[in-house]
């Protein structure tokens, strides 16, 4: 899929700022920006009860129309992919790295083109991996475009515990 210009709501633009909402790129339903966003932010590492409660609540949100918003890349957060995928739920996946062309996960075709997912990024086209800092940029990126944020879990003195206390205090 050939990523397109994104144009973020405003509301979700002002979060952003500007400059960084300008760079926005994505494949799939941009619709879903403009809906209230439920963002999902989780450790690497996370015990497997918070990873079991977490999934657990997977239903109620697709049930009541959530899009979720995420860097899906923890396994906790890659297991509520797979879930609210496999429920018919609407999600925006946020990349930490740029996109020439993306080529989806299989279980991500057909939400892709039936309108229930959208992937963005802010990253230049030239980036190819994720890094500490992309990652950071990305997680930072999905904080401010949720209207509800969701942390199941976060390790002491992690980058993402140091982003919240950042966040949290600006």
């Amino acid at each position: 899929m050939k990523p397109t210009l994104v144009t973020l709501p405003h509301l979700c633009a002002q979060r952003v700022g500007i400059e960084a909402a300008a760079q926005i790129v994505g494949a799939g339903e941009t619709a879903l920006l403009a809906e209230p966003l439920l963002g999902l932010i989780a450790s690497r590492e996370c015990p497997g009860h918070v990873l079991l409660e977490t999934l657990d609540c997977v239903p109620e949100w697709v049930k009541a129309g959530r899009v979720i918003v995420s860097g899906y890349h923890s396994p906790l957060e890659q297991q509520v992919l797979r879930s609210v995928l496999r429920r018919k739920g609407r999600v925006v996946k946020v990349l930490a790295r740029g996109m020439k062309e993306y080529r989806p996960q299989p279980e991500e075709r057909e939400p892709l083109t039936t309108g229930r997912m959208l992937v963005i990024t802010a990253c230049p086209t030239e980036v190819r991996r994720t890094t500490r800092e992309t990652a950071l940029a990305r997680n930072r990126l999905v904080l401010a475009l949720a209207s509800e944020i969701i942390v199941p879990y976060v390790a002491d003195d992690s980058p993402m515990a140091r982003l919240l206390e950042e966040i949290c205090h600006a």
